[in-house]
């Protein structure tokens, strides 16, 4: 699984520690190194060894889970619909470039677009260019879907039994995106999600769900949630009712190793929902929150093939403080 990633291509060792990367803002930045600093987002040296570190752990996964949020986190305005579209190519070439022929599930995370977090509720120029780019992973059908709003599902390739990745844009339901403020179901894709499971369960499928904003609130600040709440029901609503189809779901946005457990009526756990943390050693500046800096980190799931039920998940992290001055990793 690949979590946030957020490559800071301007970050620099400099001597002036206001000029080593924009995402610290007016912070400075203290004996930076080469693999990054908790105020800055991560340097291209950093995003390309995780890269290629997951290639050494697993040359030949089955597929990975790429969860989004792509760019630094900078003003709106030291960005542009061609600098977000820029840095979602670049990476889309390195994963192509270590991986060529796996299969990949992306999905879109929050500051994917410009500017960041107002997702549309339909079809717009940066959904259709993703699109093209992701199109050797995506089928016709999925680039169709991901044009009108961002998601789509597949089944994976295998001979067994049936299995389907469900890619959700929950950047919709996000609670800092005022364009879908007023509205039900954003793109329909509650509807689609609803209509994707009960024809999933029909065909004896199995479905991992993958999106970036989770539901649920942030384990680092009491009270804050990621989704609104009319939006945060429905959703747990659909995974209520079509658990029995869901075996797990994957997803990133808040940098934290952590997961959400998802109960029925009677309080009985029947799905799981696994967080990650991020590549991006960023520290948060929501206010209220502390310690909330990472270290990069990258995660190994071991799976049923047949089931899809998660057997093992491993994580694979790079203390940033030890390692600033070391020349490789």
């Amino acid at each position: 699984t690949i979590i946030p990633i957020k490559p800071q291509l301007s970050y620099q060792v400099a001597p002036d520690p206001l000029k080593v990367c924009p995402s610290a803002g007016a912070q400075p930045v203290t004996n930076a190194g080469t693999w990054g600093h908790y105020l800055c987002d991560a340097p291209w040296s950093l995003v390309n060894s995780s890269i290629y570190a997951m290639k050494e752990i697993l040359p030949d996964p089955d597929f990975i889970l790429w969860t989004g949020d792509d760019t630094p986190h900078v003003p709106d305005e030291k960005l542009g619909e061609e600098s977000v579209l820029w840095i979602i190519e670049k990476l889309t070439n390195l994963i192509k470039h270590v991986f060529p022929g796996t299969q990949v599930y992306p999905a879109m995370g929050n500051h994917d677009f410009h500017p960041k977090n107002q997702f549309p509720a339909g079809e717009n120029r940066i959904y259709r260019a993703t699109a093209e780019l992701w199109q050797p992973w995506l089928n016709n059908h999925s680039v169709q879907t991901f044009r009108a709003g961002a998601f789509y599902s597949q089944l994976l390739s295998s001979s067994g039994p049936a299995r389907r990745m469900v890619v959700l844009n929950t950047n919709l339901y996000y609670d800092n995106n005022n364009q879908t403020i007023s509205l039900e179901d954003p793109g329909g894709q509650f509807q689609w999600l609803e209509d994707t499971l009960t024809s999933a369960a029909d065909a004896r499928e199995k479905v991992y769900i993958i999106g970036h904003v989770p539901p649920g609130f942030f384990e680092k600040k009491r009270g804050k949630p990621w989704f609104r709440e009319h939006f945060n029901q429905q959703y747990t609503e659909i995974i209520q009712k079509h658990h029995g189809v869901v075996v797990a779901q994957f997803f990133g946005h808040h940098h934290t190793d952590s997961f959400r457990m998802f109960y029925n009526n009677a309080g009985s756990p029947i799905s799981v929902m696994f967080l990650a943390p991020a590549v991006t050693p960023w520290k948060t500046t929501l206010p209220g929150v502390h310690n909330g800096a990472n270290n990069p980190g990258i995660r190994l799931f071991t799976y049923d093939r047949n089931t899809l039920q998660v057997k093992v998940g491993r994580e694979f992290k790079l203390h940033v403080f030890v390692e600033k001055h070391s020349g490789s990793m």
